[in-house]
């Protein structure tokens, strides 16, 4: 085993808290429950419209970021039943590239004890060179909690879409695809590539992007 010093950051209480936070900044309006079903590209007011997936029109803006690989994937239509909500047809440079981002479906064992584990020197640790085994942790070392919320199963990407530039960037129709799966299946995968995203837009603002 080799030791190593590298930190790792965690929400405080939990892993939302972090989102939670982000929508208490101001001019941030965030809506909960709500399925995007559509997406048009204005052409005339180089703007996007949105539409729910029951039909109610969300607006007109002048940005959109997508996170979700299925944005436009048949996944999409196989599970709402309906097309998906980026037609790609408008985005040829990019059907390649999203159509059938393979996953590697991923299962976490969790192990409650009677008694903290006075012989295990570290609170985590990692596996290299192995093809099933990722990384183990001591949950209950987080700060303000004692046990793990039950997300017992995933399915993280296979291949990374979004290269050197880790996310999907479309200057001209103003559109940012970002997540894991344009990095590394990982939490700091997504939170690079949301990063980078954002830090293209507000070039295009003249905005200092602070990364």
């Amino acid at each position: 085993m080799e030791e190593g010093t590298t930190k790792k950051y965690v929400g405080v209480p939990g892993m939302n808290s972090i989102c939670k936070s982000l929508c208490l900044e101001d001019g941030v309006v965030a809506r909960f429950g709500v399925t995007v079903g559509k997406m048009d590209w204005l052409q005339n007011g180089s703007s996007w419209s949105l539409t729910s997936l029951d039909g109610k029109d969300l607006g007109n803006f002048d940005y959109v970021v997508a996170t979700d690989k299925n944005v436009a994937s048949h996944k999409f239509s196989g599970l709402t039943g309906r097309p998906p909500p980026l037609d790609l047809s408008v985005f040829p440079n990019l059907s390649t590239m999203f159509q059938d981002i393979p996953v590697r479906p991923c299962f976490a064992l969790m192990l409650a004890f009677s008694e903290p584990l006075a012989m295990v020197p570290v609170q985590g640790f990692s596996f290299y060179n192995s093809d099933s085994l990722s990384w183990a942790f001591c949950d209950s070392s987080k700060p303000g909690r004692v046990c793990l919320p039950p997300n017992r199963g995933s399915a993280f990407p296979a291949i990374s879409i979004g290269g050197d530039d880790k996310c999907v960037w479309d200057k001209s129709m103003k559109l940012a695809v970002c997540g894991d799966f344009c990095t590394s299946p990982s939490v700091e995968g997504a939170v690079v590539s949301g990063m980078t995203g954002a830090s293209k837009i507000l070039g295009c603002l003249n905005f200092p992007s602070g990364l």
